[in-house]
């Protein structure tokens, strides 16, 4: 019975390893297979390349100088000063009255423009004296209301061709009519005399104003 045992264990064994051989021959061929699969070689890398890179700003353009022969000239031009205006006075309607005598002008002589008839006589527009056309409108002042003071003004004043006032210088009965008498005639506005048909200034012009209170 030992030897029966004995003989069927030593049978096993041979059968096992018989079985390991070629198991292990198809483990080696698998990794000799698997071996030169993953072996892919020295892979050498190439040199790197370098290259320079263009800038990409564009070049900023120089500004051109004006050509100071080509510009046009201008010339300087004075800006008129705003207008002076006097604040209003409260002054009871029908209290007060201006009584402005008549306009009187330097007698300067007789002058007429003549003209040589050419194909048929001309006709030539003469005005001997300066006009108002806006006349002068004094504020009477408030200070002379209260004290109840009546005077007279006589101006004295140049005009331009366009008959603006200028160079304005009032000579009162009393001081307190002055600047009222002068902004009164600055602010007005004449026709300038004709001398052959065209507009001329004039100077030494005296315009009379009267302040008077009613009773």
């Amino acid at each position: 019975m030992a030897e029966t045992n004995k003989t069927e264990f030593s049978g096993a064994g041979r059968r096992i390893v018989a079985s390991f051989i070629p198991a292990a021959g198809l483990t080696l061929g698998l990794f000799v297979v698997m071996d030169r699969l993953v072996d892919v070689g020295e892979i050498v890398l190439p040199e790197p390349e370098f290259r320079t890179l263009a800038s990409l700003t564009p070049p900023k353009d120089e500004p051109e100088e004006p050509d100071r022969e080509k510009r046009d000239r201008f010339e300087p031009i004075e800006a008129a000063p705003p207008p002076k205006t006097d604040p209003l006075k409260p002054i009871e309607p029908g209290s007060v009255s201006f009584q402005v005598a008549e306009f009187r002008v330097p007698d300067v002589g007789d002058v007429r423009g003549k003209m040589a008839p050419i194909i048929q006589p001309v006709a030539v527009m003469v005005r001997e004296r300066a006009t108002p056309v806006r006349a002068p409108i004094p504020d009477y002042p408030q200070r002379a209301l209260t004290s109840g003071l009546e005077g007279q003004c006589d101006v004295v004043f140049n005009i331009d061709a366009a008959g603006r006032p200028y160079d304005v210088e009032a000579e009162c009965t009393d001081r307190i009519f002055l600047r009222s008498s002068e902004n009164a005639v600055s602010k007005s506005l004449f026709a300038a005399k004709l001398k052959n048909g065209v507009p001329v200034g004039q100077e030494n012009l005296v315009y009379p104003i009267q302040f008077t209170l009613n009773d």
